[in-house]
């Protein structure tokens, strides 16, 4: 999805793309699919980081209710300065129930956007991009 609006040069483009196996059943049974939440600290009101400095991202995983449980196998984030031209991986630390990252933000004003590819014990994947997740300067 792209989207242009005059108020926010924020998300502009926000995709995800869903693996999992299926089979016909006799009645609906919700699909396993999940997303990849964020919780960046130290944005300002606007979701602008400082230049130069760094971005504290708690992140973690949620699953469609009603699905089959799995735990997460792998998780990689990546973030781009150049609206997805170029990806940089980011390790994560296990905290709790999710993960957190620290992503130092460029030293001139921009944007950063982020890419997560999560797999699960089920075979379930997901990748999910956010383009221009949050500004910088």
């Amino acid at each position: 999805m792209r989207r242009q609006v005059p108020h926010s040069a924020l998300s502009t483009g926000v995709e995800s793309v869903w693996t999992f196996r299926s089979a016909t059943t006799e009645k609906p049974q919700p699909l396993p699919l999940t997303a990849v939440r964020y919780g960046p600290g130290g944005l300002d009101e606007s979701n602008r980081a400082k230049p130069g400095g760094v971005t504290r991202m708690p992140v973690w995983i949620e699953r469609n209710p009603g699905a089959a449980a799995a735990e997460t196998r792998s998780i990689r984030l990546e973030m781009s300065t150049d609206d997805g031209t170029s990806w940089r991986r980011v390790p994560l630390v296990r905290t709790g129930s999710g993960w957190t990252a620290v992503l130092r933000n460029p030293s001139a004003a921009g944007f950063v956007s982020l890419r997560a590819a999560v797999t699960d014990t089920a075979g379930t994947g997901l990748t999910q991009t956010i383009t221009r997740a949050y500004a910088v300067g």
